[in-house]
């Protein structure tokens, strides 16, 4: 089993500075004229181009030579044109972290040991990490690391969080697969997970007089309804109530409908009808308000 891990290339707790350049900058150019220098040190990370995108460089700052210039301790390898941003950074690495899980609550911070070091995809909007030996019985966290001048975002910045996507029914990267969503760089995972958590939460509450849940086995059909109910829900938020979208919330709704009231049965891994139970829970949570509209920014 392994845990893919999706962090955020750049959050705003990593990033120091935002300015932007106000000259063009020729290839091979190690010094840059900027709009202010406020904040700016010398030995700091910085990225010059649009974050996430093709034809960012990062680079590290030689001096200050005065109130609109900084030189570089390496050239540019590429051209950058006036008005392009200029991002200074706590540091352009990763630290990653993991514990074991021992009860099911979050380990306490000493608990967490560094398990790699990545190096910020500056061109993507996430940064990937694959923990081939990762399952939900380890918790992890991270940080925004300097290598050079050891600086560290404090562990607790972000909320731990349990491999192999504990505790749903489906990934959010197979949810975004399915919406169309996969080069969708401004949409966070966080979007993807309100859809998801209500999808959950409405197949609970349909399949509650029938089966016991939530399913702590998630059956192959529950796993493949979750995925396209969230994405027709995160496609009806982004697009509205379109004749397509409408028939995808349509046809996964009267599937689960027909488990519910079994005119189709839901079966195990073997093929095994599941068991039916009146005294069911849920804690799954569909409180939250829907928030992705086309044309928001995240």
């Amino acid at each position: 089993m392994a845990t893919t891990l999706r962090i955020d290339s750049f959050d705003e707790l990593n990033i120091v500075e935002r300015g932007e350049l106000s000259l063009d900058s020729v290839m091979g150019s190690s010094v840059l004229g900027v709009r202010c220098v406020d904040d700016l040190v010398a030995g700091q990370t910085i990225y010059v181009g649009q974050l996430s995108r093709e034809g960012i460089e990062k680079a590290v700052i030689a001096s200050i030579a005065d109130e609109t210039t900084i030189s570089l301790v390496e050239p540019l390898q590429l051209a950058h044109a006036r008005f392009e941003p200029v991002t200074a950074v706590l540091g352009d690495s990763i630290h990653i972290y993991r514990a074991p899980n021992v009860d099911g609550t979050v380990p306490s911070d000493d608990q967490f040991t560094i398990l790699t070091t990545r190096t910020i995809d500056a061109d993507q909007t996430s940064t990937y990490f694959k923990d081939s030996t990762g399952s939900s019985a380890f918790w992890y966290r991270y940080t925004y690391f300097n290598p050079i001048t050891l600086d560290e975002t404090p562990l607790n910045a972000f909320d731990a969080f349990r491999g192999d996507d504990f505790g749903h029914y489906a990934s959010l990267s197979e949810i975004r697969r399915e919406a169309g969503f996969e080069n969708a760089f401004n949409l966070k995972d966080a979007v993807i997970d309100q859809q998801r958590r209500m999808a959950e939460a409405e197949i609970n509450a349909s399949l509650a007089g029938a089966y016991t849940v939530p399913f702590t086995t998630v059956p192959e059909i529950i796993h493949t309804l979750t995925i396209q109910l969230a994405a027709a829900l995160l496609l009806t938020d982004a697009y509205g109530q379109t004749p397509g979208n409408k028939q995808k919330l349509q046809d996964a709704r009267a599937a689960i409908a027909a488990y519910r009231t079994r005119s189709s049965v839901l079966t195990d891994g073997q093929g095994v009808s599941l068991a039916s139970s009146e005294a069911v829970t849920t804690n799954l949570d569909d409180s939250d308000p829907r928030f992705f509209r086309i044309g928001d920014k995240f």
